[in-house]
């Protein structure tokens, strides 16, 4: 787990505004639709169940419009849930357009995320959107996160009154294990847990998203484990194994043990007598 830390000068007497018992709420710096900071963890998300962690960025966002609704559709829908915008971009105004008109909370964008430039912006000075740092704190970055310099333990309560260096949303990306964007992550509040990762776009479907949001409440993941697919495929793993050592058998033991075509021929013959 972190150790506790000195509260940066700009927090002193406000650090209660992040005091959440929950590991990654507590590193979270959150704005609403608005712009305007979340300035009460506990009180906001008391009721709240499911986190959904979309990373995401204005490249490419033509072509996910569809998804943008159906996860718009979600957040106004369900209370007990939040989505939470993590903007990969290296730009303010960039995360601007993609959120505009979306009811989602944010990540602010202020957070010395080291993300490289996906193309070349056309604001030539790009590199000033990672100066500011939102109320002179250290946020943790990337490389911290995937060194295990700071350790996250997830699973269980962390004591809500200690100060703990919150995340960059470089930081997060590294949690969500984000290849590319789009990329989802489930959080599951109550259990202080990731119960999913890398989620499909489908899962918030119209025909889907009831089903899976009930998994989700209940603490269960919909993601695909390795004994899922072990499960729905024993049959041909099983025809394969049998495969295998018929083959070996033929190999190593000899013609002896090539029984297919005595048995095919056995079957030939009795269909000639037959007629």
């Amino acid at each position: 787990m972190s150790s506790p830390m000195d509260i940066p000068p700009d927090l002193i007497g406000q650090s209660g505004l992040y005091n959440s018992a929950d590991p990654l709420l507590r590193r979270l710096r959150l704005e609403a639709s608005s712009g305007n900071s979340i300035n009460n963890l506990s009180k906001y998300f008391h009721e709240k169940e499911i986190l959904v962690l979309y990373a995401g960025s204005e490249y490419g966002e033509n072509n996910i419009r569809s998804f943008h609704r159906d996860l718009t559709t979600f957040a106004q829908k369900h209370r007990s849930a939040s989505v939470i915008y993590v903007s990969t971009d290296v730009l303010p105004q960039q995360a601007e357009r993609v959120l505009n008109g979306k009811p989602w909370l944010r990540m602010t964008f202020f957070d010395n995320s080291d993300f490289a430039p996906v193309g070349e912006p056309e604001d030539k000075n790009w590199s000033v959107g990672l100066e500011e740092v939102n109320r002179g704190e250290e946020f943790l970055q990337a490389g911290e996160v995937e060194m295990g310099i700071e350790k996250i333990e997830f699973g269980q309560e962390e004591n809500e009154n200690d100060y703990v260096r919150p995340l960059s949303r470089a930081g997060l990306t590294i949690l969500m294990n984000v290849f590319t964007t789009p990329s989802i992550s489930v959080y599951h509040i109550p259990t202080h847990s990731f119960l999913a990762k890398n989620v499909k776009m489908s899962s918030f479907a119209p025909e889907n998203v009831e089903k899976n949001y009930t998994i989700w409440k209940g603490g269960e993941t919909t993601s695909v484990s390795t004994s899922d697919v072990i499960s729905r495929m024993k049959w041909t793993l099983i025809l394969l194994v049998l495969a295998i050592l018929y083959h070996l058998a033929i190999r190593f033991g000899g013609e002896q043990y090539d029984l297919i075509p005595k048995i095919m021929n056995g079957m030939n013959w009795r269909n000639t007598v037959k007629r």
